[in-house]
């Protein structure tokens, strides 16, 4: 049934709406808050950019008869704006503030995807929200290059998922200028570069290979058609490719944390979910 809210809330004659939250000529809206002073978290969301994220939602999410709403403007207040019943918030809030405003539109029941830091999105996970994970920086219009993730209730009882679909959409933005992503090779043990070498001696450690355990190589025959190694390599012994994965480990400052009991005790009981489906 429609509330005495909804009605209020419907587009007035001759376009717009009477909710300052609802998604129309937003550019224009911001437009009247150029002068005032900046901060990064403020709204700097490339149009295109925006425009790619919402046509995402809309493949995964009805939105039509939806009202789109944003309401992170500077000065907008999300927790006292007033959201219809068939809203769906669709805007990059503060990230300084991601894990409250998760929370306020989970337990709120209120249908959202929101760009969030890209490093800590799991954050939204604890509400019952979806970390919705792409694979690149999303370069505002102040300049600034922002790794970012989403969050959003839209997937059920997903936790997190990865979303190459958006990916695709976000790369192809006209005002992200997107460099061509070159495959990157994960060599095995046996395989020594220099580069290798270079970060053991950073790290304060020694190594060292004589000629007994070790061959000097170029390509590699599993390399794709047209690659090669970029300069000459060693092919060591198992025992040195051993020894040179311990060494490398102890240069980058790895520290392995074991599980606990109780936390074994836990990945067991999940385990056994797996076995009963």
């Amino acid at each position: 049934m429609e509330t005495i809210t909804d009605k209020r809330l419907k587009k007035r004659r001759g376009g717009g709406s009477m909710n300052p939250i609802v998604f129309h000529d937003y550019e224009g809206f911001l437009a009247k808050f150029t002068e005032n002073p900046k901060t990064t978290d403020e709204c700097w969301t490339p149009k295109d950019v925006y425009e790619a994220v919402l046509k995402y939602v809309g493949e995964i999410y009805p939105l039509e008869g939806k009202q789109i709403l944003r309401p992170f403007y500077p000065g907008g207040d999300y927790e006292h704006a007033e959201y219809p019943s068939d809203g769906v918030v669709v805007d990059n809030p503060p990230f300084s503030m991601f894990t409250k405003i998760c929370r306020f539109y989970v337990e709120r029941n209120i249908p959202f995807f929101l760009f969030g830091p890209a490093l800590t999105i799991f954050s939204c996970c604890k509400y019952g929200a979806t970390a919705v994970v792409i694979g690149r920086q999303i370069k505002f219009t102040n300049g600034a290059n922002v790794p970012c993730n989403f969050a959003s209730n839209l997937f059920g009882n997903l936790t997190a998922t990865t979303s190459p679909r958006l990916d695709e959409l976000i790369v192809a933005c006209p005002s992200q200028d997107t460099k061509v992503n070159l495959p990157k090779y994960i060599y095995p043990d046996n395989i020594l570069s220099v580069s290798d070498l270079q970060i053991m001696a950073r790290g304060g450690v020694e190594f060292c290979v004589d000629s007994e355990h070790c061959v000097v190589v170029r390509n590699l025959v599993a390399m794709p058609k047209g690659k090669s190694l970029f300069g000459d390599h060693l092919l060591l012994s198992s025992a040195k490719a051993s020894a040179k994965a311990s060494a490398k480990a102890s240069a980058e400052n790895r520290i392995p944390i074991p599980l606990s009991p109780a936390e074994l005790d836990i990945i067991s009981k999940l385990d056994s979910k797996d076995i009963k489906r």
